[in-house]
């Protein structure tokens, strides 16, 4: 009876010129294969693999959200402070109309910020979803 041994003990050499060692550097890196040799041996014989690709538009896209993100919580810090300094070195009259000014244009960012999400999320279900 034979016996089939796990360890590979057979060894092929091919040769690629400089585009096609090129292609095959590209495919395997987006393959997440841990070895060229798995990732060889896998295209071989069909076993499925992965293809791991980067969207320059989606990063992107994260990065200008991520700077929204913190753009936001920075006017939410000095929304605080302004309110406080208002009520702490102005009139009640004064405060109450600076706080008037503030409320206003506290709803027109909100409606910008809605309008963001809104956008936001129409672009994660048209493009972002695979």
């Amino acid at each position: 009876m034979h016996k089939e041994s796990a360890t590979p003990s057979y060894r092929y050499y091919v040769r690629l010129n400089e585009k096609e060692n090129t292609d095959f550097i590209s495919l395997y890196e987006r393959s997440g294969a841990r070895t060229k040799s798995d990732f060889i041996r896998a295209r071989l014989f069909s076993h499925t693999f992965k293809v791991i690709t980067t969207d320059k538009s989606t990063v992107d896209f994260y990065n200008r959200l991520t700077e929204v993100n913190a753009q936001i919580r920075k006017i939410g810090l000095l929304y605080n402070q302004t309110v406080r300094a208002i009520n702490s070195y102005h009139s009640a009259k004064v405060a109450h109309t600076l706080l008037e000014k503030l409320n206003d244009n506290t709803a027109e960012l909100q409606g910008l910020l809605e309008t963001s999400i809104s956008l936001a999320e129409e672009i994660r279900s048209k493009w972002l979803q695979k």
